[in-house]
């Protein structure tokens, strides 16, 4: 079965019960477009500089550990 909007073959169940693919859904506004689940932070991360730590806390300096390359 072809999507009524373009020539793509539709594949999955879903689609063939539609008429159309996700593709051609989410351009013609017909399908919600999936948002990201991890999205990246909106505002810069910058490392905490203050040396004032709360007596029953530890102070743990945060490194990012990088991949090694082979």
């Amino acid at each position: 079965m072809k999507c009524r909007y373009c020539p793509r073959t539709l594949h999955t169940e879903e689609s063939k019960a539609r008429g159309y693919g996700l593709i051609c859904g989410q351009k013609l506004g017909l399908i919600r477009k999936s948002t990201p689940r991890h999205g990246r932070a909106t505002t810069p991360v910058k490392p905490v500089t203050t040396g004032h730590v709360h007596p029953d806390q530890t102070a743990i300096p945060i490194q990012p550990e990088l991949p090694k390359e082979i």
